[in-house]
């Protein structure tokens, strides 16, 4: 679930939900939204094997200086309806046990044009385990092994 009762409409994605992934549920994100283009956020992203995880920057230089992670912000046509199937997609949904995986809130999203917005994100609450920080910030979906989650 989400930890903020601030609102938005619009959603950050970073890894298998981004447009140009061949995964079906980005398929369905892009029926229901409109690609507001590319964007970063604050965070520190890592690559959990079939999908990313990105967590939120410890360091408040960060937020000046680095540690930022690309994405493409969509803009949800209908987001409670988009929304729940995400959550559920993401682990944090009605009916998913605690503790999730995954955690949405808003946070700031610099656009390239240096336009700076709130948007939905889901952040990593799992175990790092052997994940493997991807210092680009950038994930690249098409060359990962994408599997759906069960």
């Amino acid at each position: 679930m989400h930890a903020s009762d601030e609102t938005t409409d619009c959603l950050f994605v970073y890894g298998t939900l981004m447009p140009q992934s061949r995964h079906p549920m980005a398929m369905r994100l892009a029926a229901e939204s409109t690609d507001m283009g590319p964007a970063t956020i604050c965070g520190q992203l890592y690559n959990l094997g079939a999908y990313p995880g990105v967590l939120p920057s410890a360091d408040p230089h960060d937020r000046v200086h680095g540690n930022r992670v690309h994405g493409v912000i969509m803009k949800l046509h209908r987001p409670p309806h988009s929304l729940r199937w995400i959550d559920t997609y993401e682990g944090c949904g009605d009916h998913d046990a605690e503790p999730y995986g995954f955690e949405r809130v808003i946070v700031p999203a610099r656009q390239m044009a240096r336009r700076q917005l709130p948007v939905w994100v889901y952040y990593y609450r799992g175990l790092l385990g052997n994940a493997r920080r991807l210092q680009s910030g950038r994930y690249y979906p098409a060359k990962s092994l994408v599997r759906l989650r069960s």
